[in-house]
């Protein structure tokens, strides 16, 4: 659900997932965007789009920009490495959070081509779960923020029924993340995460 601060338009679509190296994506709804996949293999992404029947791979300065006109940039699609990979982690203090005693974590990135250098997560340490993100520039300004709402056991696992992102670079808008059905640890067909799936 993207709503941009005067209008609000809702997009639904399926996606597969193998670990966080391979995904693929097929948009369902509205009529203008059906037919539209996305396919993630490593670290390339690549986009087809049936108005124009063209896959592009979507690479450098492509990756920032909003993906599907939402508070996502496709690079924060791809994101795949592991938070304890890429920041040193510091516990800073103890807060309420949503009625909830949260850790507030911050993130400091080892590596300063790192898009976020910075982070602040609230941590549940009952339940191991994330609450809120914030992600923050090399300036330390505050560019974005997650929240991570209904968490739901899944398979044994706690999941997020809805994720709410906004950019605060841009005013008044919002995208959130419904996920209406999850399915853990299922066959995936091989032909999903091949290029030759980006076709009518």
């Amino acid at each position: 659900i993207i709503n941009n601060g005067r209008l609000e338009r809702t997009l639904e679509m399926v996606s597969w997932m193998e670990g966080v190296e391979r995904s693929y994506s097929f948009y369902k709804s509205p009529p203008r965007e059906r037919g539209t996949k996305m396919l993630k293999i490593g670290s390339k992404l690549w986009m087809y789009t049936p108005r124009t029947d063209r896959k592009i791979l979507i690479a450098g300065h492509m990756l920032r920009q909003s993906m599907m006109g939402s508070d996502l940039s496709y690079e924060d699609m791809m994101e795949d490495k592991k938070l304890s990979r890429t920041y040193k982690a510091q516990m800073v203090r103890l807060e309420n959070f949503g009625g909830v005693s949260c850790g507030v974590l911050l993130l400091k990135a080892h590596d300063k081509t790192t898009t976020y250098q910075s982070r602040k997560l609230w941590v549940d340490p009952k339940r191991k779960i994330v609450l809120r993100q914030e992600l923050y520039a090399k300036s330390g300004m505050l560019i974005k923020a997650v929240e991570f709402l209904g968490y739901r056991s899944v398979d044994k696992r706690l999941f997020p029924e809805r994720m709410v992102f906004r950019d605060l670079l841009k005013r008044n808008t919002q995208t959130t993340y419904v996920f209406d059905v999850i399915k853990f640890d299922i066959k995936i067909p091989a032909k999903y995460f091949s290029q030759s799936i980006l076709k009518r």
